[in-house]
């Protein structure tokens, strides 16, 4: 039988959800969660999809007609559900929904502020401030996932995956303070840490420290992929972890990001 499960990929797959998890989660978020989404999470407790695209009647900031879906978190600790009130508080969103999906900048969630059970699927642009419905429920949202055909853009994502950067075209990325050339940098060494570790430890310090709150959100999110991948020494992650929580701007990062803090 096909899964939507990506099998190659577990990082946000969590340990197998028991009915105590779900009592558990239903009763902190004060919800009943559609049971498309609980039998789904019987099969694996969240994960990285196979089809990563939904189609969209109005543009968003991913393409004309789609956006991206690349994972559904399921119940447990990290990935999880049960980060929707902080995200909630963090980023503004609409109260009264559950997110299972999202980056940072959109999210995909349960819409629970007019309907009580199984309710629509929405999506949200937090910069924009976009709000439009996906799907009336969650097995609808399911049935229309697709595999969306590779375009320049793809092509170009790449072929800057697979370009070989030096050690100055790095640094000169990292001191742009663009975020479109921060980030094919940070994707270089995130897929090529090997050999990197003490350049990869001092690009994230330096990020942390821009004058710009984009860079260093992008600096938390990487700074954490890194430190969940054992790319970071304990001084490293101290010291990041001090930064983060001297920043007013950041330092609530600390909490969902890096989860077990060196104190």
């Amino acid at each position: 039988m096909k899964t939507i499960w990506q099998k190659d990929d577990d990082y946000y797959t969590l340990i197998t959800l028991t009915d105590e998890a779900v009592q558990h989660a239903e009763g902190k978020l004060k919800i009943r969660l559609p049971k498309s989404y609980l039998a789904l999470l019987k099969e694996q407790n969240g994960g990285s999809l196979n089809d990563k695209s939904f189609p969209t009647n109005v543009p968003t900031s991913w393409a004309d007609d789609h956006i991206h879906v690349g994972y559904i978190w399921g119940i447990g600790e990290k990935h999880s559900i049960l980060n929707s009130e902080y995200l909630i508080s963090e980023w503004g969103l609409p109260h009264n929904i559950v997110i299972f999906s999202g980056d940072g900048h959109s999210w995909s969630a349960f819409d629970y502020r007019k309907k009580k059970e199984n309710p629509p699927i929405i999506y949200i642009e937090a910069d924009s401030e976009l709000v439009i419905e996906l799907a009336p429920d969650f097995e609808a949202f399911l049935n229309r996932l697709y595999t969306e055909e590779e375009t320049e853009h793809d092509e170009f994502f790449y072929e800057q995956n697979q370009r070989v950067w030096t050690y100055e075209e790095l640094k000169v990325a990292f001191l742009t303070n663009i975020e479109q050339e921060i980030i094919p940098a940070l994707d270089y060494l995130y897929f090529n840490p090997a050999g990197n570790e003490r350049f990869i430890e001092e690009s994230v310090i330096l990020l942390l420290q821009s004058p710009i709150l984009g860079i260093k959100e992008l600096a938390v999110t990487y700074g954490n992929g890194f430190y969940e991948k054992g790319v970071l020494s304990s001084k490293a992650v101290k010291k990041i972890v001090l930064l983060i929580r001297n920043d007013n701007e950041i330092k609530d990062y600390e909490e969902f990001y890096f989860r077990n803090p060196v104190q």
